[in-house]
């Protein structure tokens, strides 16, 4: 998911309020309590639970970026509830804005309400992104291209060499991102161990760039990576 345009991260800055919230909490939002959050520390997974109360996830939220932004989007007027849950698979630091006071910060200027607009829109774009992956592609190729746009939405690949994963998530929030479960992951990542494609530096995940070779040979998996991660 890509970052708030510095624009929008400003009202924040300017007007939020401080907030935490816990390792296995859920971030209200909607009519919960109408509130839009913007990250400054931690990470979140934006999913919903299916009918086998699984959380089945559409994005990870990470510093910089909004929860309960497209609640006030769609409904400007009122707080409304929608079916998508946040939650901190680490503790989370966030600036917290009212229902009514984002909708107004942005209504103060039609530039604001464009860039809103517009940063919304390409968000859509990733968590079609993420559903594509979980819904079409193996176990295997989904972690391959989570890792790859983890590294590229903090710097660029180091060709030929080893990439640390930016994001420190457990092997229970990989499987959950995946929309797979603990010991496929844990097996999977074991294998690429062995084939020296991943180790790691105390508590430091890294990846070998050979790793994503199937991804950059394939430009429809190169687009999804990339646009995970803008």
């Amino acid at each position: 998911m890509p970052e708030e345009p510095r624009e929008i991260q400003d009202i924040f800055r300017s007007k939020g309020k401080p907030v935490r919230f816990s390792l296995g909490e859920m971030i209200p939002h909607g009519i919960e309590k109408a509130a839009v959050h913007l990250l400054t520390k931690g990470v979140v997974l934006f999913g919903y639970y299916d009918a086998g109360d699984r959380l089945q996830v559409f994005n990870i939220l990470l510093p910089g970026r909004c929860v309960g932004e497209f609640d006030a989007a769609a409904c400007p007027d009122r707080p409304v509830a929608f079916p998508i849950n946040a939650a901190c698979v680490r503790p989370v630091e966030a600036l917290s804005l009212d229902h009514c006071e984002y909708v107004s910060a942005l209504r103060s200027s039609t530039s604001l309400m464009e860039t809103a607009m517009r940063s919304c829109i390409w968000k859509h774009h990733c968590t079609m992104e993420g559903m594509i992956c979980n819904y079409t592609l193996p176990v295997e190729m989904r972690l391959r291209v989570l890792l790859y746009s983890l590294i590229e939405a903090y710097y660029r690949l180091s060709e030929g060499g080893w990439n640390p994963i930016p994001v420190p998530l457990s092997v229970t929030a990989f499987a959950t991102v995946v929309s797979s479960n603990r010991s496929w992951v844990s097996r999977l990542f074991s294998q690429w161990s062995s084939e020296g494609l991943l180790k790691k530096d105390g508590r430091m995940l890294l990846v070998h760039s050979s790793l994503f070779d199937p991804i950059r040979g394939n430009k429809n998996l190169r687009e999804i990576a990339r646009t995970r991660a803008a």
